[in-house]
């Protein structure tokens, strides 16, 4: 067992260590934007409701009913918020493909000497699998911790008397994408399981292109739509069969877990076939 997974921290900690200027990239674009948010879109309020106030000789009564109050919802909600996280999640899948073809580049490729190395070849495949997961978790922590910040810097900025009583929990509760990304109910474990199928799959395809070259593309294709129609296939059946009771949520659920783990130990075999079988150095 220490054999086997020695080689796998060091291959982990070795591309950890190229993803980290990348990352650190994103950790501090995601801060910086969020910090400009969480000053600017309060500030941004307050300056509006000083202006009504002094140009309308309006009431607190008054200016509340014109203008309402601002909750930390809506900061988070702001492109200041929404944005970083959209680059992040898309920054990690373009990280998670070129992850295999900077391999490739260049007159003396690398890949040849990882795959000469005195290990599996799937230690490899695992470490680049383990650190995209490492990439999105910390990706997720930095947006949390932000959060957590932010919230007493737009609650100091907005005076107590426009600033909505909705909490930091609540407004994460309220927010889709935070639904998504953060573990804020028990069925965020299906979210993962989805992740690791899309990736287990997307590496597959690369495996394929990288196997087959021009045939591999369309190999690669084939595989994805036969992969997705099999995840899909079960919520397409009520509308088949025209009956809305044909499986309840809760079977639904389990089904199409089950079907997203076949579909991985799918990807996962093909693609141990591929790299050791196909790809040679």
């Amino acid at each position: 067992m220490k054999k086997s997974l020695s080689p796998l921290l060091k291959l982990t900690n070795f591309e950890l260590s190229r993803l980290s200027k990348f990352l650190f990239t994103l950790m501090g674009l995601t801060v910086l934007a969020n910090l400009v948010g969480y000053i600017y879109i309060p500030m941004k309020f307050m300056d509006k409701i000083n202006k009504f106030t002094i140009e309308s000789s309006a009431t607190t009564e008054e200016v509340l009913n014109s203008l309402g109050t601002l909750s930390f919802y809506d900061v988070t909600m702001s492109l200041w918020i929404v944005a970083p996280i959209a680059i992040g999640v898309s920054g990690l899948l373009f990280y998670s493909i070129f992850i295999w073809y900077r391999e490739w580049f260049g007159k003396n490729t690398f890949a040849y000497r990882l795959l000469m190395l005195p290990v599996s070849r799937m230690t490899l495949f695992f470490s680049k699998f383990i650190v995209i997961f490492i990439g999105i978790f910390t990706l997720i922590s930095t947006q949390i911790v932000s959060l957590f910040i932010g919230y007493p810097i737009v609650s100091a900025i907005v005076d107590s008397t426009y600033f909505s009583s909705l909490g930091l929990i609540e407004s994460m509760y309220m927010h889709p994408l935070f639904l998504i990304l953060f573990p804020l109910e028990p069925n965020y474990f299906l979210i993962l399981i989805v992740g690791a199928t899309v990736l287990l799959v997307m590496f597959t395809l690369i495996l394929m292109e990288r196997s087959f070259a021009s045939k591999g593309i369309l190999f690669g294709i084939g595989y994805a739509m036969v992969a997705l129609a099999i995840v899909l296939f079960p919520l397409f059946l009520s509308d088949i069969f025209n009956n809305n009771y044909l499986i309840y949520g809760s079977e639904l659920v389990i089904i199409e877990v089950v079907l997203m783990i076949i579909v991985s130990i799918s990807s996962l075999f093909t693609s141990r076939y591929l790299i050791n079988n196909k790809i040679t150095v």
